[in-house]
């Protein structure tokens, strides 16, 4: 007997997106640009009005200080989504991006004016940085679970650790 090949694509990925689902995608990528341009602003924000304090702080002192940023992303489920639960948190994944101390990494998170050819061949836009490395890394390219992210919660964290000496 002749096996009928499945036209069902293989669970969690997509291969044939439908225009519905483009516009899911391209205004999840929106999203994400605009998140990404927010953790660059909040980020020297935060930076600066540090260094403004921290150096009134350390005059005529020795002190020494560890300083690290950190922007967290959660990404959560649509509410129409049928696992969504009213009055839990409803994550479906997070991204933590060190900013500071400075990191050298492929990931090239936090730069809006990146953009690299998108995951998805018939997505005519380019995917922000922030887009591809949900759908690749943290998502592990399953498709069903990037389509169910309806809402970010941001979180720019400064944490500081100090030394003093005397």
């Amino acid at each position: 007997m002749e096996k009928i090949p499945d036209k069902q694509p293989p669970s969690g990925h997509l291969t044939d997106v439908h225009e519905f689902e483009k516009n899911r995608l391209s205004t999840l990528n929106e999203q994400l640009v605009q998140a990404e341009q927010w953790i660059d602003r909040r980020s020297r924000e935060m930076v600066a009005a540090y260094g403004l304090a921290a150096a009134q702080a350390r005059h005529g002192e020795r002190i020494e200080e560890d300083l690290e940023l950190v922007a967290t992303v959660l990404f959560l489920l649509r509410e129409d989504h049928p696992d969504f639960l009213h009055g839990q948190h409803n994550v479906v994944t997070r991204i933590d991006i060190p900013i500071l101390p400075a990191t050298r990494g492929a990931e090239n998170v936090g730069h809006a004016d990146v953009r690299t050819a998108s995951p998805f061949p018939d997505l005519s836009v380019k995917c922000c940085s922030l887009f591809v490395n949900l759908y690749e890394r943290a998502l592990q390219g399953d498709t069903a679970k990037l389509l169910s992210i309806g809402a970010l919660c941001i979180n720019v964290v400064l944490a500081q650790q100090q030394l003093r000496s005397w």
